[in-house]
């Protein structure tokens, strides 16, 4: 062990030499979860067993509490109960463990509760506190920060191979081992170790909802997840109620097309946030979940027409206060990002007569914005300028207007470009995510701008437009995080008007297609497949096809 000392020594922790730097406990305990009342028992039947060493029968629990909380997909809770545990025994060192493991990805003001975790949990293994298994748990933790990802999974693996009975050990391997998916939607083979690994966990206990939520959560951003879907829904049995679980059957119910069960998933998922923010007295601003699910449910209300419902969804979300003290939350940032401009952005899938200056409308008041830009909490007004630019242009180009078009999405092109100029400053802020989903989101709509306004100009010219909507299509990859696009137009849609207006049905009927196998029963796909089908000729197939709208939009 006197290797790991000297690995996070090489981080700028302190060890036993440096007993002066040595925080107290209390340097874990964030004001925000100090005063709220003792969190209850987890939710999961079957949870995971190890022997944790604590002087307190309690502790113990609290730690057992957190580590399947961690695994159910819920770090803020998770850290709630490794704070209860450290209250009952502050010598604990899977307590410290499991602060670390929840704060590894933390918000700014986490980040110096997560480095006085670690630095007391160098500490304790100095002191040859806990079980060597226990000792082996931060090991690995600790190669994770100084060597990354892939071997902080490796060093799970080894110590999986010496205590071959602890099934988290697994999980961990599988959990920083995975590479994700190319651009060809294929598994990398870091990708393919991991979900093997899980894969041959289930088959031994099929109904551990932990080993289904690690094997779901990790295939989530699959191309194809129909195989899964049976795996998603079985979670939700085996453990009813828990509100991550419930996101997570939503997300592959809605990716499969079964959209009006996704709608109910998030519903309920959204039910139990809420539910639980009210026993515990946790604001949304610490509830991010609650906030993905809302959002969620709009955008799959959306995929199914119900746009009404859609957007009462959204305004329910953008009127909730977000004090500025509290911006750089996490649930904080995604009301800020993705609530405030999610009317805006059904409006602009929509794009009825009239939704363009409703979406305008719908936009947050710069006076808003000026308490968060006072100390810069939050770098979100380049999102809503952004979208102003890209709406205001619009409106030009359905005004027929395309000189004035041009003039402000040239505007909206140097917005870009000052954007990207404060892309350090976002993160520093702790809002790389919302910022590269923002700014991803402004480089498609723009080169769907670009090709509305091929498209209205002279007939002899949209040829271009095709160009746009592919750049378009291009850019706007599946969903991450188990949260729907930002841009919740499926880019074929364009392709598919495009083909239309040159009288190719054919392509068009291809491209529609196509998007129906990424974006199953999306209402703007079927409806435009119908025109094609007609287009083309093909009467039964536009019947099969009205058909289904129908019975997505009345399920």
């Amino acid at each position: 062990m006197r290797y790991f000392v000297a690995l996070l020594a090489s981080l700028g922790l302190a060890t036993a030499a440096e007993e002066s730097t040595i925080p107290g406990v209390d340097a874990l305990i964030s004001a925000r979860v100090k005063a709220l009342p003792e969190p209850g028992p987890v939710p999961i039947p079957k949870g995971l067993t190890m022997a944790i060493t604590a002087t307190d029968a309690k502790a113990q629990k609290h730690v057992l509490d957190g580590i399947s909380n961690l695994h159910g997909g819920w770090d803020f809770e998770a850290y709630r109960h490794f704070v209860a545990a450290l209250k009952l025994d502050s010598e604990c060192l899977m307590a410290h463990w499991g602060v670390v493991i929840a704060l590894i990805d933390p918000e700014p003001e986490l980040v110096p509760i997560r480095t006085a975790a670690l630095k007391r949990m160098v500490e304790l293994v100095e002191q040859e506190a806990g079980t060597e298994l226990e000792r082996s748990y931060a090991y690995a933790v600790g190669v994770f920060f100084n060597n990354g990802p892939a071997a902080c999974s490796d060093a799970f693996r080894k110590v999986s191979e010496k205590f071959p009975n602890d099934p988290q050990l697994k999980l961990m391997q599988a959990a920083f081992g995975r590479g994700g998916y190319d651009d060809t939607g294929s598994p990398t083979p870091d990708q393919e170790r991991s979900e093997t690994l899980l894969d041959e966990m289930l088959t031994k206990d099929p109904d551990n909802p932990l080993f289904l939520n690690a094997f779901l959560t990790i295939r989530a951003e699959a191309p194809d997840l129909r195989g899964d879907l049976a795996r998603a829904r079985r979670l939700c049995e085996v453990a009813p109620g828990y509100a991550p679980f419930l996101h997570l059957l939503g997300h592959y119910e809605v990716r499969t097309g079964n959209i009006a069960q996704g709608i109910e998933a998030f519903r309920q998922s959204g039910e139990a946030y809420s539910q639980w923010m009210k026993a515990s007295g946790v604001s949304h601003s610490d509830c991010p979940g609650w906030v993905k699910a809302e959002c969620y449910r709009a955008a799959a209300l959306a995929s199914k027409g119900d746009y009404n419902s859609a957007l009462a969804v959204a305004k329910t979300v953008a009127a909730i206060e977000v004090p500025p003290s509290e911006a750089r939350r996490e649930g904080a940032q995604l009301l800020l990002w993705e609530g405030r401009t999610l009317a805006t952005r059904l409006l602009m899938r929509r794009n009825l007569p009239g939704d363009t200056d409703k979406a305008i409308e719908a936009l947050p008041k710069p006076e808003k914005q000026k308490a968060y830009e006072k100390e810069k909490r939050t770098h979100c007004s380049w999102f809503y300028q952004g979208l102003a630019f890209l709406l205001e242009s619009r409106k030009r180009v359905e005004q027929k207007n395309l000189q004035e078009a041009q003039e402000i999405a040239s505007a909206l092109t140097l917005h870009g470009e000052k954007m990207a100029e404060n892309r350090d400053a976002a993160a520093a802020a702790g809002e790389r995510s919302a910022w590269i989903r923002a700014f991803k989101a402004l480089e498609i709509s723009a080169s769907e701008l670009r090709g509305l306004m091929a498209m209205a100009g002279p007939k002899d010219g949209i040829g271009s437009a095709f160009n746009w909507y592919r750049a378009a299509l291009d850019r706007q990859t599946p969903a991450s995080m188990m949260m729907p696009p930002t841009v919740l137009l499926p880019m074929e849609a364009r392709l598919g008007e495009y083909y239309l207006a040159k009288g190719d049905a054919k392509a068009a009927v291809d491209i529609l297609i196509e998007g129906q196998g990424k974006h199953t029963n999306d209402i703007e796909i079927l409806t435009r497949l119908q025109q094609a089908y007609v287009k083309a000729g093909h009467a039964d197939q536009a019947k099969g096809i009205a058909e289904e709208i129908e019975k997505v939009k009345t399920e």
